[in-house]
């Protein structure tokens, strides 16, 4: 019979630290009925559990290691106690037995008591804590629809929150969360419905874009006309206005301009001045002009010189200064007297002066016409 010291182990996964663990118990040994003297070669970050022959369960955790094996000792578990984290998929059913939705399940779980771990005989953690999140969470995804996938993942979170914790009668503590979503097939219709109401959103946002812009280019090219019609208008109210101002000429062209520009009253009367004195000096070279012309028969001149001389009766009788001579004015109103005008005496030419011109009676309108020279 071999010595217990080199009896090799029942159970051995040979896992090292990086191992992904399913089962925490990584080797089980049987001790002999005499016991084994010294310590077990084991790792020093596991824990022992030795098992005694009434059925209970002594507990080493590291660095502990017991002295000596008692004789009532019968087996000894090393039990890994680190964390470990499974990440995996499970499907749940909802309203409709059609459709289930996909669960993304994170957990990390730990062996907080290596004793009811043991006794409680489990081999597959991952399994044992699924299997409980599934059967508390059955029953509530079965109340919501595969679309509704948000509410029903928030009440999954409450109820299994409030149960009691995954793990804990196998003297395990657990970490949880889940994320529900719709099965691949309705995620990819799901998908379809939003292209599609992009597409149309896009579409109705691209009409509308460019209604908005047609009507702000109809606003602005309204807003252009009006300002055309505004211009056109402002234009030919100006040009009415000047084309009467400079119809009207002299006083009422000034007096249009003052109307507008009461601040150009001093210019405007001395240009007034400026101009009517102006007007009386052509007047009174004309009237020069008339009186003293040479070479013309006395007959042709009885209009001109009559003309010359109501001329000279406004010019008197405005009162204005001329530049040569005092103001003279003429007492007889030619238009409104009835009698006939005096002989007009023509200026006589100084001495030592000869002159042309000679009075002339008035022709006889009954005397018979001249020949011509």
């Amino acid at each position: 019979m071999s010595s217990p010291l080199h009896r090799s182990n029942d159970w051995d996964q040979g896992a090292d630290r990086h191992t992904r663990l399913k089962d925490p118990v990584v080797t089980v040994r049987r001790l002999g009925r005499l016991g084994l003297p010294g310590t077990s070669p084991t790792r020093i970050d596991h824990t022992l559990v030795y098992t005694t022959r009434q059925g209970s369960f002594e507990v080493f955790l590291p660095p502990h290691r017991p002295r000596r094996i008692l004789r009532r000792y019968t087996a000894v578990y090393e039990v890994d106690m680190g964390v470990h984290a499974v990440r995996t998929r499970v499907q749940l059913p909802s309203i409709d037995d059609a459709h289930e939705f996909e669960v993304s399940v994170e957990l990390d779980w730990q062996v907080t008591d290596p004793a009811r771990f043991v006794r409680s005989g489990h081999r597959d953690v991952p399994r044992l804590l699924l299997g409980e999140l599934e059967q508390a969470a059955r029953p509530v995804t079965r109340r919501f629809p595969i679309s509704d996938s948000a509410n029903a993942e928030a009440e999954v979170l409450a109820v299994v929150g409030e149960g009691k914790p995954l793990g804990e009668e196998a003297g395990l503590r657990t970490l949880w969360t889940v994320r529900l979503r719709r099965d691949e097939e309705g995620i990819a219709h799901a998908q379809r419905l939003r292209a599609i109401e992009q597409a149309s959103t896009e579409e109705v946002l691209t009409q509308q874009g460019g209604a908005r812009a047609d009507l702000e280019k109809a606003t602005r090219a309204q807003a252009q006309q009006r300002h055309r019609l505004e211009l056109q208008g402002y234009e030919a109210q100006r040009i009415d206005f000047y084309r009467e101002y400079l119809t009207r000429g002299g006083i009422d062209a000034w007096a249009m301009h003052l109307t507008q520009h009461p601040q150009d009253s001093v210019k405007a009367m001395n240009s007034l001045r400026e101009e009517q004195h102006e007007r009386l000096q052509a007047q009174m070279v004309l009237i020069k002009e008339m009186l003293t012309k040479a070479g013309t028969e006395p007959f042709e001149l009885e209009g001109p010189r009559r003309l010359a001389i109501e001329a000279f009766s406004a010019v008197f009788g405005q009162g204005v200064p001329l530049e040569q001579g005092p103001r003279k004015s003429v007492a007889k109103d030619t238009e409104s007297s009835t009698e006939p005008d005096p002989p007009f005496l023509l200026p006589q030419p100084a001495a030592g002066e000869a002159s042309d011109w000679q009075p002339v009676a008035p022709p006889d309108p009954h005397a018979a016409p001249e020949e011509p020279r």
